[in-house]
C-alpha cells in the first residue's frame, strides 16, 4: 500500500471505532491530539451513545438509568427468583461445548461461548435472555438492539507461574467509547476472588477526566505499557489523586448479582488468593461509536455475531499456528469443565 493511501486509511480510521496510538500515526499524533483530536472524537462517541440510549429508556426503571448514567454501572442484588437461580447454576455447571482460554501473567480465564446452538440444550438460560427486563437492561445499558455477546467464565486466580502482574488488575480503561459489559454472578464472590474493581462516576465527562484524557492522549504512543499503546489506557500510580478522579469500589457481591458496567470507566480486577476462582456469565456489547441508530436486533443478527466471532476465533488460530504459538484465546486440551 502507498504511503498516500496508508494515510488516507489512517485518517478515515477516526470515524471508526480504532484505538491504537502506536497503529495508526493520525490518532497517534500529538500534535492533532493537542488540537483536541481525541477530545472530539471521546465526546462525540459519548453524545452518539446517549442519543441511542434514549431509544431503549422505556421499561427500564427511571432511578436505574440515573444511577447507570451517574455512577458508571448498575448493581442489582437477587436478580433472578431463588428458584431460577439455582437452575440455572446448575445448568450452567453442567453445560458442554467448546472452551477458549486466555492467560494472562498468572492468571487462566475460561470461556464457553453461550451461541445458540449451545443454548438450544440450555433452557434456563434460554429464559434468562428471553426475560423482558434482562433483554431491556442490556438494550439501553449498550444502546444497541442487539443483544451482547455471552458466555460462561470462571477466572482461575494465580494459577500459573509468571513474573509479570496480570494486566487485568491494573486500573484501566477499554476504549475511548461506551462499552458495555456485564456479570451475572453465579457464586459469592468474596474479596480474596479478585472483585470487579470500578471508580464510581469515572464515566461522566468532568473536567478531571478530560484532563487526564487529555493527558494520556499526548504520551499514548510512546508510553512503555503496550495496552496504553492501543488506547485502553493503564492509569500511573498517583493518577487517581493527582486528577481527583475518586476512589476505588471493589464489589465483592452475593450469588445472583447482576453487574452492570459501562468499561469506558477505570475499572479492573482485584487482588486475589492462589487458587481462587470467580464464576459467572459474562458478556459485552460495543458497537459503531459515531451512529445515532439503534441497530438491529433480530435473531438472525444474534446468531450472525456469534458466526463472526467464531470465524475470527479460527482465523486468530491460524495466523499464530503459522508462527508455532497459539492464539491469545486458545482451545485447551482439557475443553471439559470451567
Amino acid at each position: 500500500m502507498s504511503n498516500h493511501l496508508k494515510t488516507l486509511s489512517a485518517g478515515l480510521a477516526v470515524l471508526t471505532g480504532a484505538k491504537s496510538f502506536v497503529a495508526n500515526p493520525v490518532l497517534g499524533n500529538p500534535g492533532l491530539n493537542r488540537r483536541g483530536l481525541h477530545l472530539v472524537r471521546l465526546r462525540a462517541a459519548h453524545w452518539m451513545m446517549r442519543v441511542r440510549q434514549a431509544w431503549f429508556a422505556y421499561g427500564v426503571p427511571r432511578e436505574q438509568r440515573k444511577a447507570f448514567q451517574h455512577d458508571g454501572y448498575l448493581l442489582l442484588e437477587d436478580f433472578l427468583p431463588a428458584e431460577q437461580y439455582e437452575r440455572l447454576v446448575r445448568e450452567a455447571e453442567g453445560a458442554r461445548g467448546e472452551i477458549r482460554q486466555c492467560r494472562q501473567a498468572d492468571t487462566l480465564t475460561r470461556r464457553r461461548v453461550m451461541a445458540p446452538e449451545n443454548v438450544a440444550a440450555l433452557p434456563e438460560m434460554q429464559a434468562l435472555m428471553r426475560d423482558k427486563r434482562f433483554r431491556r437492561l442490556m438494550r439501553y445499558c449498550s444502546g444497541h438492539a442487539r443483544q451482547p455477546i455471552m458466555h460462561l467464565e470462571r477466572i482461575h486466580n494465580g494459577v500459573l507461574e509468571s513474573h509479570e502482574r496480570d494486566p487485568q488488575k491494573s486500573l484501566h480503561v477499554d476504549t475511548f467509547q461506551p462499552t458495555m459489559k456485564f456479570w451475572l454472578y453465579l457464586q459469592d464472590v468474596t474479596p480474596a476472588q479478585g472483585p470487579f474493581m470500578f471508580v464510581p462516576g469515572s464515566t461522566r465527562m468532568s473536567s478531571a477526566r478530560l484532563s487526564w484524557e487529555r493527558h494520556m492522549s499526548l504520551i499514548a504512543r510512546d508510553h512503555p505499557n503496550r495496552y496504553t499503546q492501543r488506547g485502553s489506557f493503564r492509569l500511573d500510580e498517583g493518577d487517581l489523586e493527582r486528577f481527583g478522579l475518586g476512589e476505588v469500589k471493589h464489589f465483592a457481591v452475593k450469588a445472583n448479582t447482576l453487574l452492570i458496567a459501562n468499561t469506558y470507566g477505570m475499572h479492573g480486577r482485584g487482588e486475589a488468593e492462589q487458587g481462587s476462582t470467580r464464576f459467572a456469565l459474562w458478556g459485552m456489547s460495543r458497537t459503531t461509536p459515531f451512529s445515532p441508530l439503534p441497530g438491529l436486533g433480530f435473531e438472525w443478527i444474534n446468531r450472525l455475531q456469534y458466526r463472526v466471532l467464531e470465524a475470527e476465533r479460527q482465523r486468530d488460530d491460524r495466523k499464530a499456528a503459522a508462527r508455532g504459538e497459539k492464539a491469545s484465546w486458545f482451545v485447551p486440551a482439557d475443553n471439559g469443565d470451567l
